[in-house]
């Protein structure tokens, strides 16, 4: 039965999909991580969810959409992966076309873009229209092991979630609200001394856990987004939605935005050890510059 649970750990980034789901799902989702399969698996059973038919959690994965999904037979579903070819211009004329029909099974339509970034710049171009303005009833989930490799005007219309690395070790959402609600509530209050001081608390933190950490934060800055914008949706981290809401009312949707997308950049800094001290200082003076300079 498909389900979030045939990926293993990932116990965030789940929960996070799982309140998306049961609020409102961004129509432009960006997976990213390192182990293919688990983005393979992911971005199926997301998929599975937005089509599901049950009044419940989602994916049900007993109505006839969400078998149809595991069968690989859905109608409403198109799969683009075509594993290292790269992706021409063509195949996005080719998905504006298809996402220009309404669905047949039911209210939504999805296509799954994996390997996103073997889209040539072409391609990413000539698809930045749909993933900015797509018909209301369609959906569209990405995928990249290598998501700095997509165009910065692609990446900005995601809503982006990170897959934690294989050998993360488990951060709860209660430590995560821990060490982000000082940061993060500096950050609205434009104190950069607090933001430091709330930075080298994470210091210590590990390397893979504080990966974990930043997810987080990243579903956090998507709640201070959406109520930016006057969209008011179930927070992907109920325990933050005091800072999202300040968040919100200090910071232009433009500048969350430009937050969120550095939070991005930071994960892949630290995936590549980058120091304790040059991650703090990012937290700090980079933070502070997008947000307020």
């Amino acid at each position: 039965m498909i389900s979030f649970d045939a990926l293993p750990g990932n116990r965030s980034l789940k929960a996070s999909l799982r309140r998306a789901l049961a609020g409102r799902i961004p129509q432009t989702v960006l997976l990213s991580g390192d182990d293919t399969r688990g983005l393979e698996t992911l971005s199926t059973v997301l998929a599975a969810g937005i089509l599901c038919e049950a009044d419940g959690p989602r994916p049900c994965g007993a109505c006839l959409s969400c078998r149809k999904v595991q069968d690989g037979v859905h109608p409403d579903l198109t799969l683009i992966d075509e594993g290292e070819d790269e992706l021409k211009v063509d195949l996005a004329r080719r998905i504006k076309a298809e996402n220009a029909i309404i669905p047949n099974d039911g209210a939504r339509r999805v296509t799954i873009i994996r390997h996103a970034h073997n889209m040539n710049a072409a391609a990413q171009n000539a698809l930045l229209k749909e993933l900015e303005e797509p018909p209301h009833f369609a959906f569209f989930v990405l995928t990249s092991e290598k998501p700095d490799a997509l165009l910065q005007t692609v990446r900005s219309r995601c809503t982006r979630f990170a897959l934690e690395p294989p050998e993360e070790a488990a951060v709860s959402d209660d430590e995560a609200t821990r060490l982000l609600a000082p940061y993060l509530t500096a950050v609205a209050g434009k104190r950069e001394g607090s933001m430091m001081l709330a930075a080298l608390g994470m210091e210590k933190t590990p390397r893979r856990t504080l990966i974990g950490v930043m997810g987080v934060m990243q579903a956090a800055l998507r709640d201070a987004i959406f109520l930016a914008k006057g969209l008011r949706e179930p927070p992907l981290q109920p325990g933050l939605s005091k800072q999202a809401e300040a968040l919100a009312a200090a910071l232009t949707p433009e500048r969350l935005l430009a937050f969120y997308d550095f939070t991005g950049e930071l994960v892949g800094r630290i995936s590549r050890n980058a120091a304790s001290a040059a991650v703090t200082c990012a937290l700090t003076s980079d933070v502070y510059r997008i947000c307020f300079q």
